[in-house]
């Protein structure tokens, strides 16, 4: 059987000229995410942005720097992590995806999410959150609570592009990633039920609701 890299490898050659859906004829390159086919940790964003649809290479620019950084401070690369979209083709005018292009393009987060197999999930934005969590609730209530699905870890957590606009979302951001390494060092296996997981996403969104935390959704992959 073929390695995880392999796989990923043969993934991507088989959908890289994707034309499911219309994006495929603004976009300049098909996005299919980057990091190690190993990872335990596994970012998923909304879909590319400018940079990142000019250099067919998540998180580039800024916002990238950023997590550069973030991982460095649990002592982590790049090389050590994956990132991926919901989308892999850029939305014009980065605008939000449309609910008929998730659903053409999800199959193929969830089969990169099937080969590597990450121990963590972490959905950065709603529309990802949405997706990966089966559930309608904004990031606003779910933002930093873990969640278990499937046997992984789900973490939603804010996109380091929210600090571009509010510094003070760095610490907010480094609090998350310092969540992220003690899971992963953590040896949690216990996996809820279907009901039990909504009524949790349900119970989470409620109480965070009562704080009134306005998190803007800001700046696609």
């Amino acid at each position: 059987m073929e390695d995880k890299r392999e796989r990923l490898k043969s993934f991507f050659l088989k959908i890289r000229d994707c034309k499911e859906c219309g994006l495929h004829s603004s976009r300049n390159r098909f996005v299919f995410g980057g990091g190690s086919a190993y990872a335990e940790i596994m970012f998923v964003g909304e879909a590319p942005g400018k940079n990142e649809d000019l250099q067919g290479v998540p998180f580039v620019g800024r916002a990238g720097s950023i997590l550069d950084e973030l991982l460095e401070s649990i002592e982590m690369t790049r090389k050590d992590v994956f990132i991926a979209n919901v989308l892999k083709c850029r939305p014009p005018g980065n605008r939000d995806p449309q609910t008929e292009e998730i659903n053409t393009c999800k199959e193929y987060l969830f089969r990169q999410i099937e080969i590597i197999d990450p121990k963590i999930i972490c959905t950065l934005g709603r529309h990802s959150t949405q997706l990966i969590l089966d559930t309608r609730e904004g990031i606003t209530g779910l933002r930093g609570k873990v969640f278990k699905k499937d046997g992984r870890i789900i973490l939603p957590i804010n996109h380091p592009a929210a600090v571009l606009y509010n510094p003070s979302r760095m610490e907010i951001l480094r609090s998350d990633f310092n969540k992220i390494k003690s899971l992963i060092d953590s040896d949690d296996s216990v996996e809820p039920s279907a009901d039990d997981l909504k009524k949790q996403i349900d119970e989470e969104a409620t109480d965070s609701g009562k704080d009134g935390e306005d998190i803007q959704q800001l700046g696609l992959f």
